[in-house]
């Protein structure tokens, strides 16, 4: 590894999220060298030594490629007052450094930092000004230092931010302090890169800090895994596991963290341990719909089947006994289960239950989980459908950093007598108890969805805890009505529910199995199919295939395939902009997917007669098109698939994903005309009947599976799904 020294002369680049940096450095010898590496924050002027080595790039010739980088504060005048005038404090040009400058000399930074006061003896400095140089030039320093710092442990200059964000002018000290506050969600850091941060401070390896934050992480991870609780015994081995340490050891560490109250233990489930969040959503949502579970006393409700007839009449639909029975069921009951799989008739239901209801002078509200759900359902039912984020009506607390929270609550409760959520299997925990806080007493729920399906990407298992309770009415729909002649796709997403193989490669059907064995060969036939096989075949336009995928790692996990797939739908042309943020490239006509929930992030929509509304809020699985990459404003725009237009600064992307291929999880309660579901290389963790279903019920004219027989066979045979540790089943019964 080979040294540098000399002073920024320049900086042509800095990537906000990573830090990474293409700049021009004076070397002592008066020679001019390009930098570039991972460099947060660096400013004109200032004094560098750089570790590294010279690499040649086939467009920009010779660079020093730098692994590791130290800063030193300049000395001489025109550095200082290059690096004073750099843009690291608003407002202070170049003529009023130099001033400052030839004022105090060699003691400049001294005056900034402990008598900014001073700064006013300058000409054309207020003293209010001075102070506002002051308190830059330390934010300025202290920022830069908690991301050198952060630098040497591999973390980015993003989370670095972050850190800077919480803490302020004492971030290097807390986390030197205490390094495994970083775990914490707001943060986000990985416990092994804490964990290296804390032993490098000589942290003792048994201490009961490092001990404790192993517990808080492993539990606090599981719960992103889909827990809600832990078992004692399977914390305490995860925890031991993490930070290699005997199991016995960590009894104290766990004791300790009961008596803080940074983890629960009920007397009633003295093996389940739990955070606080999850305990008091458990608990809300029990209590809620235990109150809620009452018959309705409406006098109409004795004239149902009558009311049924009139609207089989008025609309000339026709409903099965099971149809008729949910129907009842959902008017006589404030709250109801109707669970079915696809083509039972969930929509027509849907659509009765509204039309009745309002014929009766009630007021109902259709919601679902997701943008794409919500849409769905609108568009088969014929109603508005909302996703319960907006419907829940997001705010902000001013005192709490401007943190989102839902103005829907306790005491402001939503106007509705009947609320009708559709794709119910979507609902997590935290969602479900956010509905529930915002639920009025006096109005009935009704929960629509396929109790068959995965359970939710976050924590719980709501809708299936909810059934198997039995503490509520619950209606499974079994008659399949949406079905032809000409297609396969629902009774295929029967037969793989029964454990049964699916009819695969009928001539002129919608159902294919193409056996494939390896990572390569999979790959080409899933880009055949996407340019040519389907849209000649069957007329279906590539925007309207969805690849699927069971996981996101290897060949044919969603990450190589998104990468493979750009390259192949949208490539690289002079005429199309693109960013590159990390290891990814957006380019204009990508498609992409929201990642997280953004409850901030504003967007507008036009509708079809030109009507304009603006709103707030992005969330986890909504999918779209960018649509403009503004590389002055450093944005880019993203049109979703229910039409909002949001726009995302260069230092957001982080929220952004390629979605030419989306795991199963994320494509739940969406629809896509056509789907390609790669079978290959799945682990045995995904490897169940329930994620195959989900998938196959994905699509709504053609289904293509691309893989190992063997593969598929496994999946439906095993009924084995990854469990869940969920307690709000024992809580309903």
């Amino acid at each position: 590894m080979e040294q540098i020294k000399g002073t920024i002369r320049s900086i042509r680049y800095t990537d906000p999220k990573n830090g990474y940096t293409v700049c021009d450095l004076k070397t002592g010898n008066n020679t001019h060298v390009t930098l570039v590496g991972i460099m947060p924050m660096l400013a004109e002027g200032e004094n560098i030594v750089a570790n590294g080595e010279y690499v040649s790039h086939p467009d920009y010739g010779r660079q020093f490629k730098v692994e590791q980088c130290e800063r030193n504060i300049p000395t001489l005048e025109e550095e200082i007052i290059q690096y004073l005038s750099s843009g690291i404090i608003k407002g202070l040009g170049k003529s009023t450094a130099k001033n400052i400058v030839e004022k105090f000399k060699d003691k400049t930074f001294e005056i900034f930092q402990f008598e900014p006061i001073r700064l006013a003896e300058v000409k054309g400095i207020t003293p209010e000004k001075a102070l506002i140089f002051g308190q830059a030039f330390i934010e300025h320093e202290n920022m830069r230092n908690i991301m050198m710092f952060m630098q040497k442990y591999g973390v980015s200059s993003d989370i670095a931010a972050k850190i800077w964000n919480k803490f302020g002018n004492y971030a290097e000290n807390e986390v030197k302090q205490n390094p495994y506050r970083l775990a914490e969600p707001d943060i986000g850091l990985d416990f092994s890169v804490c964990d290296r941060i804390a032993l490098a401070q000589g942290i003792d390896p048994n201490s009961l800090e490092r001990l404790k934050s192993a517990l808080l992480y492993v539990l606090t991870s599981e719960t992103a895994k889909g827990h809600t609780y832990l078992p004692k015994k399977e914390l305490i081995r995860l925890g031991a596991k993490l930070v290699k340490v005997p199991e016995e050891l960590l009894d104290n560490a766990f004791d300790a963290l009961l008596l803080e109250e940074m983890i629960f233990v009920e007397k009633q489930y003295p093996d389940r341990v739990y955070s606080e969040e999850m305990l008091r959503a458990e608990r809300y949502i029990a209590r809620k719909l235990a109150v809620l579970n009452q018959k309705r006393d409406d006098y109409w409700v004795k004239e149902l089947d009558i009311l049924i007839k009139d609207y089989e009449s008025e609309h000339g639909v026709f409903l099965d006994s099971i149809q008729k029975e949910a129907v009842k069921c959902a008017l006589t009951n404030r709250v109801c289960i109707i669970t079915g799989g696809p083509g039972t008739g969930k929509t027509t239901i849907i659509r009765t239950l509204i039309e009745i209801l309002n014929g009766k002078g009630l007021s109902v509200v259709l919601a679902a989980p997701t943008g794409r759900a919500a849409k769905r359902v609108s568009e088969t039912s014929g109603y508005e459908a909302r996703t319960i984020h907006r419907l829940l009506e997001v705010g902000y607390s001013i005192e709490d950093n401007e943190k989102p929270y839902f103005m829907r609550n306790e005491d402001n409760p939503l106007l509705a007598d009947v609320i009708i959520i559709d794709e119910a299997s979507m609902i997590d925990i935290v969602m479900m108890e956010a509905l529930m806080r915002a639920f009025p007493w006096e109005a009935g729920l009704i929960l629509v969805g396929d109790s068959d399906q995965l359970p939710s990407v976050g924590p719980g298992k709501v809708l299936s805890d909810i059934i198997e309770s039995k503490a509520f009415p619950v209606v499974k729909l079994k008659t399949i009505f949406r079905q032809t002649e000409e297609s396969n796709i629902i009774t295929n997403a029967h037969l793989i529910n029964q454990g049964n193989m699916p009819a695969v490669n009928e001539e002129e059907g919608d159902f294919f199995f193409i056996p494939r064995l390896n990572g390569k060969d999979v790959i080409n036939c899933i880009i055949d199919l996407y340019t040519n096989h389907i849209p000649e075949r069957f007329g279906i336009d590539p925007k309207d295939i969805q690849v699927i995928s069971p996981m996101r790692k290897g060949d044919t996990g969603v990450w190589n395939l998104n990468s493979v797939l750009q390259q192949i739908l949208n490539p690289e042309r002079e005429d199309k902009p693109q960013k590159l943020f990390g290891n990814t490239i957006f380019r204009l006509g990508d498609r992409v997917m929201q990642i997280r929930n953004d409850y901030a992030l504003p967007w507008t929509m036009i509708d079809k007669d030109g009507t304009v509304s603006e709103g707030l809020g992005v969330y986890n699985g909504d999918m779209g098109i960018i649509i403009d990459i503004d590389l002055k404003s450093e944005l880019v725009t993203v049109r979703f698939d229910d039409n909002r237009i949001c726009e995302y600064r260069f230092d957001r992307l982080e929220n952004l994903e390629h979605a030419f291929a989306a795991t199963v999880h994320k494509s739940q309660g969406t629809e896509f005309p056509a789907v390609i579901i790669p079978l290959l290389g799945v682990p045995k963790s995904l490897a169940c009947r329930n994620l195959l279903y989900t998938a196959v019920t994905r699509a709504r004219k053609l289904v293509v599976l691309v893989g190992s027989p063997a593969i598929m066979e496994e999946m439906i045979k095993n009924t084995n799904e990854r469990e869940r540790y969920s307690g709000l089943k024992e809580r309903l019964m």
